[in-house]
């Protein structure tokens, strides 16, 4: 009986016979192709360089808010996640802010409201332990949520912190979480071919909650960006 390796790490629970047949799996393969599996297991865009695509004012016009309600870690953060995830030409930007800013109520949401419970047991997002659910609850500006997908973002920037949850990742990372997921889902190839708010929502929400509200922000995001 065969089986896709995706599916088995996605399920992975440490269990004993699940780390049986990783183990086994590894010693049959050669210092070589684990290098390369590696290599290839950790590529990801080029570092940032530190370039600001998005000041304080911009944002602060963009949310509707005084610039010094924004820290500048924020603003920090922010722009090294852009560069990062490569959200650098002005659609790509436009989008991607107009989205964030509708899904944090302009900045004033950095984790979901929702205690989490109901997401308790979700094993199709790796939730399988007592408490997973409102630990890993949606963080950051479009709310990564469920174990799986904290652990696909650890590793991916390389901090074993954010299985910490969501506290962590909603202070830490809020531009960073939203911003994997944008590149991670090919949003950045939509941007690219001139989509409306309205397509975008729809990649975004799996729906059209709020259009109104992200079309609002899109607006101001064409006029400040």
């Amino acid at each position: 009986m065969s089986i896709l390796l995706a599916n088995a790490a996605f399920y992975y629970k440490e269990e004993p016979h699940q780390t049986r047949a990783w183990n086994w799996l590894e010693a049959q393969l050669t210092p070589d192709q684990l290098e390369e599996f590696g290599r290839l297991y950790r590529d990801r865009p080029e570092a940032p360089s530190g370039y600001t695509y998005v000041t304080k004012r911009q944002l602060a016009e963009i949310w509707q808010c005084s610039p010094t309600l924004i820290g500048d870690s924020e603003i920090v953060e922010l722009n090294k996640c852009l560069e990062t995830f490569q959200i650098t030409t002005p659609s790509r930007i436009r989008h991607f802010l107009s989205q964030t800013a509708h899904e944090s109520g302009g900045g004033r949401w950095k984790k979901e409201l929702s205690d989490g419970w109901y997401l308790e047991g979700r094993t199709d997002i790796g939730n399988y332990r007592y408490g997973d659910g409102p630990k890993y609850k949606g963080a950051g500006y479009i709310q990564l949520t469920g174990r799986h997908n904290y652990q696909k973002l650890a590793d991916y920037i390389g901090d074993p912190r954010v299985m910490e949850g969501v506290d962590y990742v909603a202070e830490t990372y809020p531009y960073t979480s939203a911003g994997y997921w944008w590149w991670s889902n090919g949003m950045n190839e939509l941007c690219d071919k001139n989509p409306t708010v309205r397509q975008v929502t729809r990649r975004v929400n799996g729906g059209y909650n709020g259009l109104t509200d992200r079309e609002h922000y899109y607006a101001i995001c064409r006029r400040v960006i």
